[in-house]
């Protein structure tokens, strides 16, 4: 027989050992325990399993099973509850004092035989300072350290060690287990024995869990330990109620023990966590943030309480917490609108009283992330760069400056005037890597430094380079000046006599296979289409890579004839732009700017469609709409140009 069901359900609850018994619970679920596994010394209780349900989705958990001996302990009246509190722990101290006037275990004995009752805490106390003597052998009296104190000694301690084990005073037990004494630790299995018991009887508070799952976590080396934390969930469901904004920290910080409950606690904490949200503090939800960012088990609808959370309290950050939480942000990869609005609500409140140049790097890192084109971020971040262009680091000027570029917000001439100016000044302290970061952002906009780029390609500074994606991004930049700028003395480089190929986006090339039939309908053959063309001639980059080219009949990518002077608007160039080629309001980013006018340079008609659109009416069948999409945007596009 089973003395109680550890699970709060819905309907009713099954128990199962050889033969089942339903049984009425105040809430419900249909559950099964299995006793037949046997895995604890202690012999009132045993090893069981139930099944949880949770709409849709069902887990078996572990549990510990109390055997009953009488039936009459089945009359909830008869179970004794433990006393709310208890005045032994008050004068637990005074008795500490008495036990360390003890210079040796005969003093500690004789005291012992004075009390006349011993309680838990003076055992305990006793326990304590017989450890305290044994760890400095040598200050013990000769009389001391013969073999019948010894053994007396050894008697004294397993019944100290069981009255202990008896307290009412949970606390007590779980202090024991924080202890370093060696005396005690061949003890320890069966003080975790009688809390597990505790547990099932709901003994222990919230933090007295959380302490207990720390010491089994870190312990977790001893299988015993290990298997024990996973029982632990039926004490935290039973304590739901006494969850509070202070506390479930604490339950955070337990999750990482968890293996075969993380789920059921998972739910737990965010299902407080969306009730306590507004009354948790800065720490605390910076801890809970760390937590969710390595666990990685939780829900977008959590990540959203976070993002409510960061909004509501905007105004107590300071800098330094604010860049602490945008970067648990960006760790998490997790952007809505709110966190926008909140940053947006932050920068404005504090625009001429920014002070660190961190922060504004991360607020930029964070908006490149999620490619956001917030006009207003955008624009305190620039003052900002403006006003304090010459304190920055040379090493933060890059993550200072492209971002402006990628999300191709439009600079001002004084802009690029006064970073030149700054970059060629500090040109010896800058990377390589960084300096040609920085020259592409301004490419993306469609405006070169002469004096910066000739710098940059200095025999001295190009010969020193022996790293392939800074020597990919040279030839990037030099092919650019050679489509864009026909009176620069360049190519600075020589020619790429091993060109790499550039593979196309499988999401692309997947989408093509399924709606070429659709666009051959639209040009008439399917000689007049190519798919992945790569110019060649340029360098090895996605800017000069075609998704499909239409063409004349008889001139396909294999046979086409690049060194023939392109007649302008003679071919088209159709690129599938991807959602990961746009910023937040839709505006392509500055790679993709850069893509559509280099090849509309080179004399194609270039016409973008939209990755996201096609998909969706493939996916949902709409075949004719599908039809009209493409038709107007070939069709339409390239009779506009």
């Amino acid at each position: 027989m089973l003395l109680r069901s550890y699970s709060k359900t819905r309907n009713s609850l099954l128990l199962c050992s050889k033969q089942c018994v339903p049984v009425k619970s105040y809430n419900a679920v249909y559950s099964r325990f299995f006793s037949d596994e046997i895995l604890y010394d202690n012999k009132n209780i045993i090893n069981g399993t139930i099944l949880i349900e949770n709409g849709y989705n069902v887990q078996e958990l572990p549990v510990v099973i109390r055997k009953i001996k009488d039936l009459p302990e089945l009359d909830s009246s008869l179970i004794k509850k433990a006393p709310e509190g208890s005045s032994e722990s008050i004068n637990y101290h005074l008795i500490q004092e008495e036990f360390k006037q003890c210079m040796n275990l005969r003093d500690i004995f004789t005291l012992i035989n004075k009390c006349t009752k011993i309680t838990p805490n003076i055992a305990l106390g006793a326990i304590e300072r017989i450890y305290e003597l044994e760890k400095n052998p040598l200050t013990l009296p000769i009389d001391t350290q013969n073999d019948h104190i010894n053994y007396a000694k050894d008697a004294i301690l397993e019944k100290l060690l069981k009255v202990v084990m008896k307290t009412e005073e949970t606390q007590t037990i779980i202090n024991i287990l924080k202890t370093s004494s060696t005396l005690i630790e061949p003890y320890k299995f069966k003080f975790c024995d009688e809390l597990l018991l505790r547990v099932i009887d709901s003994k222990l508070s919230v933090e007295q869990l959380c302490e207990f799952a720390k010491f089994l976590t870190e312990n977790s080396k001893e299988p015993k330990y290990h298997e024990m934390i996973d029982k632990l969930w039926v004490g935290f469901k039973e304590k739901e109620d006494q969850i509070n904004e202070t506390n479930i920290v604490d339950i955070f910080k337990a999750l990482s023990g968890f293996k075969v409950s993380k789920k059921i606690i998972t739910l737990l904490v965010e299902h407080k966590l969306a009730e306590l949200w507004p009354q948790i503090n800065t720490d605390s939800m910076q801890v809970i943030m760390d937590v969710i960012i390595t666990e990685k088990y939780f829900s977008l609808q959590t990540l959203a309480i976070l993002a409510n959370w960061f909004y509501a309290n905007i105004h107590a950050f300071n800098e330094e917490t604010m860049l602490e939480i945008l970067t648990k942000f960006m760790k998490l990869d997790y952007y809505n609108e709110q966190v926008e609005r909140a940053l947006e609500k932050y920068l404005r409140f504090k625009r001429e009283k920014i002070q660190s140049y961190v922060f504004i790097v991360s607020v930029l890192n964070y908006c490149m992330q999620f490619q956001l084109r917030n006009t207003i971020i955008l624009d305190i971040c620039y003052e900002y760069y403006m006003n304090n262009i010459s304190t920055i680091p040379p090493s933060f000027l890059k993550s200072m400056i492209y971002p402006f570029g990628f999300l191709y917000y439009n600079q001002l001439e004084e802009f690029r005037k006064v970073t030149e100016e700054v970059l060629i000044e500090k040109f010896k302290r800058i990377s390589i890597d960084d300096l040609c970061s920085i020259v592409l952002s301004f490419i993306y906009m469609g405006h070169y430094s002469k004096e910066l780029i000739s710098k940059l390609f200095h025999p001295e500074v190009v010969t020193k380079v022996n790293n392939p994606n800074i020597l990919r991004k040279l030839y990037l930049i030099d092919t650019c000046l050679s489509v864009e700028c026909d009176n620069e003395s360049g190519p600075f480089l020589p020619k790429d006599q091993w060109l790499q190929p550039v593979s196309q986006d499988k999401r692309v090339s997947h989408i093509i296979s399924k709606i070429k039939e659709h666009i051959v309908g639209v040009v008439g053959s399917e000689d007049n289409l190519s798919t992945g063309v790569l110019i060649p001639n340029y360098c090895s980059d996605e800017t000069y890579l075609i998704d499909i080219m239409l063409h004349p009949v008889g001139l396909g990518s294999s046979t086409f004839n690049w060194k023939m002077r392109l007649r302008k608007n003679e071919n088209t160039a159709i690129l599938i732009h991807l959602p990961n080629h746009y910023c937040s309001d839709n505006h392509l980013i500055g790679q993709q700017m850069l893509r559509r006018r280099h090849l509309s340079l080179l004399g194609f008609k270039v016409i973008s469609i939209d990755y996201s659109t096609i998909c969706q009416l493939f996916m949902s069948n709409r075949i004719p709409e599908l039809k009209q999409y493409i038709e107007q945007n070939i069709t339409l596009k390239q009779s506009s140009v």
